[in-house]
């Protein structure tokens, strides 16, 4: 059985650069839209008789269903990119979760062996440098 993600929106610094992304491209098209098709139109009918504010107010009038289509699409794009990206982002963020674990863990078990080797007098130096603690992100 598949099992579905709790969340969609996991990793703040990929899923929101895509969706920063997105909507950029959104607003891009949707500027090239808002200023081209009213042009489109006034070229596809060649009535240039009227006054050029005239003939743009009215043909983005007859464009504007277009345009509120385009304004009531972008949180459908953004919920795409959101999904699309956990697809993806999922997976890496548990595996960041995972080896941080693991650094953790290294680092108490090079901590106890720092103390074990501290409690023998007797023990000769080690050859090897001290170890560091390890980072992890």
């Amino acid at each position: 059985m598949k099992s579905r993600r709790r969340k969609q929106y996991i990793d703040k610094a990929v899923q929101g650069a895509l969706i920063k992304r997105i909507i950029l491209h959104w607003l891009i098209f949707f500027t090239v839209a808002f200023f081209v098709l009213p042009f489109w139109k006034l070229l596809s009918t060649g009535d240039f008789s009227r006054p050029f504010t005239e003939l743009m107010l009215r043909s983005w009038a007859e464009t504007a269903s277009l345009l509120v289509v385009l304004v009531a699409m972008i949180p459908i794009f953004v919920w795409d990119t959101v999904t699309l990206s956990n697809r993806f982002a999922g997976p890496v963020y548990r595996f960041h979760n995972a080896i941080k674990s693991l650094a953790e863990d290294f680092n108490v078990m090079v901590e106890y062996f720092k103390a074990e080797q501290g409690d023998e007098p007797d023990a000769e130096p080690a050859d090897e440098p001290d170890a560091e603690p390890v980072q992890c992100g």
